[in-house]
């Protein structure tokens, strides 16, 4: 009986993640997406880490504003969006958020930030 509680309990949690949250990319995948389908970057870091450092083409929106500000992803509800964030942060609430906003195809980049700095690619500072 216990086993069939666990393996309830671990389908519906699968199922949850399913629905609400993005695959996750490697940053090889990320680029391929980006050069193939002109995929956007979404950046939900605040904006003193953004502008410490940034991938190339990354529309900020705080995570604390993305709920209430949609507005500088309009046009973009059929191409790809990629999600960065900084460790801490929970990209399952902010592809849920999204979903809720109408875009459809989203996906986070694995390790956020970090694994783009650990890849020894290029960061644009403001």
């Amino acid at each position: 009986m216990a086993f069939l509680v666990i393996l309830g309990l671990l389908l519906t949690f699968e199922l949850h993640i399913k629905l609400t949250a993005a695959p996750g990319l490697s940053v090889q995948q990320a680029i391929f997406l980006m050069n193939r389908e002109d995929a956007v970057l979404l950046d939900v870091r605040d904006t003193t880490s953004f502008s410490k450092g940034h991938i190339a083409a990354s529309v900020n929106i705080p995570f604390s504003e993305l709920a209430n500000n949609l507005q500088p992803l309009n046009g973009y509800h059929q191409r790809p969006i990629i999600i960065n964030f900084s460790r801490g942060q929970a990209h399952h609430s902010v592809a849920r958020c999204l979903k809720n906003g109408g875009f459809n195809r989203l996906y986070h980049l694995k390790g956020g930030i970090v694994s783009w700095q650990n890849a020894a690619l290029p960061l644009v500072k403001k």
